[in-house]
């Protein structure tokens, strides 16, 4: 990017907490839409420069994140919004003036010099003060609620495969008995296994396969699709248009949905426009609805809101740590939160708050430590180790969030 500052402040405002569950362990520019996270995203629109990030206080990892008062006061530092996914003509965002301000709706998307005195990352930051100017056409999409990554993953997903990787580059071994379907647009990188029947078709949009990624046979991926680092894909299962992070073991059917990594979702059952955190596992028989009974469209608990999405697809929304049994069901616009552990039959209730076990016929709170202890198990399983800030996360969870 031309003329770029020297540093750049990516930051959370409220909508770290309209974007919960999935915020409540990370920072919102660590969430997954297509090939990059968000931050990732922003970061590439960048060269030379150094990044500074402004994280709620609990999220916080370290010191580096907690701004100096003179870094909070430089008058040449940009912000930008850490919901925020860079569009066509983002560039201009580095000819903003010290005290000038993009603006959407009553939220600043970007924003050059001093930070508001007082204001803590996580809330709303006052537009008192700032200049307006307006941001070049579709310059950026500042998005506030899960369902509009959900919608917006398969854009970026097509987007970022012709960006970021040498379509048409297959490697990996590809079993004779394998399909490609239209291969031009399908990238397959070196250590991939592709099992015998498989297709991996990308008539309606590029597939990207990465390092690792095992296929089983039968299986069919349809675009456009990103599978992350050592994704495995059992026999017979039916991806399409999603994005499934890092070592996520998935199966079944899956449709325009998220996993943000290290999730299994191993057997059959469907999973529609949904948005899952890390280190989940959905039992087999798992199935969300994405679709009301009479089309209208879905409203989803935000909070203490009920907030109408516009959107006739709305799955389930689960944080991190989370647990579903084997045959549990999730009505449309479903959230469960961090740590829970839902059984039965019937419908859980559309909003589960986090660390809760049971179902339909009761949730009770569900204490911290065993739920730690799974955890460390779970993660351990994937040479993965709970580390004192997430457990400290999890403390903050459990004692703001369970109620």
């Amino acid at each position: 990017m031309k003329d770029s500052p020297e540093s750049v402040v990516i930051f959370e405002d409220e909508a770290a907490l309209t974007l919960e569950p999935l915020t409540l362990t990370r920072p919102v520019w660590e969430l997954r839409c297509g090939l990059r996270t968000l931050g990732e995203k922003i970061q590439a629109e960048f060269d030379g420069v150094q990044f500074h990030y402004m994280p709620r206080p609990y999220i916080a990892r370290n010191k580096d994140e907690k701004l100096a008062p003179e870094e909070r006061q430089s008058n040449n530092a940009l912000w930008i919004n850490g919901s925020l996914i860079p569009g066509t003509g983002f560039a201009a965002v580095t000819e903003l003036k010290e005290g000038s301000a993009w603006v959407a709706g009553n939220r600043v998307a970007a924003f050059r010099g001093r930070c508001p005195s007082g204001w803590e990352a996580g809330t709303h930051l006052p537009l008192d003060g700032f200049h307006i100017t307006e941001a070049p056409s579709a310059a950026y999409r500042l998005l506030r609620y899960p369902w509009e990554v959900i919608h917006l993953m398969n854009g970026e997903n097509e987007r970022e495969a012709r960006q970021l990787r040498q379509l048409g580059r297959i490697e990996g071994e590809i079993h004779p008995g394998a399909v490609l379907v239209k291969e031009g647009d399908i990238f397959v990188a070196p250590g991939c296994s592709i099992a015998p029947g498989a297709v991996i078709d990308a008539s309606a949009g590029p597939v990207v396969l990465t390092e690792g990624v095992l296929i089983g046979a039968n299986a069919v991926i349809e675009g456009p699709t990103y599978l992350g680092t050592k994704v495995q894909v059992k026999p017979l299962s039916h991806i399409r248009g999603s994005c499934l992070g890092e070592e996520s073991h998935v199966g079944g059917e899956i449709s325009v949905s998220i996993i943000q990594g290290f999730t299994n979702k191993q057997h059959g059952g469907f999973l529609g426009h949904s948005f899952i955190g890390s280190w989940c596992n959905l039992g087999s028989g798992t199935e969300t609805s994405n679709l009301k009974n009479n089309y209208t469209p879905v409203k989803v608990q935000v909070g203490t809101e009920l907030v109408e999405t516009g959107q006739l697809f709305v799955g389930l929304m689960m944080g991190d740590h989370s647990k579903s049994a084997i045959g549990t069901i999730f009505n449309t616009g479903t959230v469960v939160g961090v740590g829970c552990n839902l059984f039965g039959s019937g419908f859980p209730p559309r909003f589960i708050p986090s660390f809760h076990w049971g179902g339909a016929d009761k949730l009770t709170p569900y204490p911290l430590q065993p739920a730690l202890e799974t955890a460390r198990t779970v993660m351990t399983r994937r040479d993965r180790e709970l580390s004192e800030h997430e457990i400290d996360i999890l403390k903050w969870i459990h004692g703001h969030r369970v109620s």
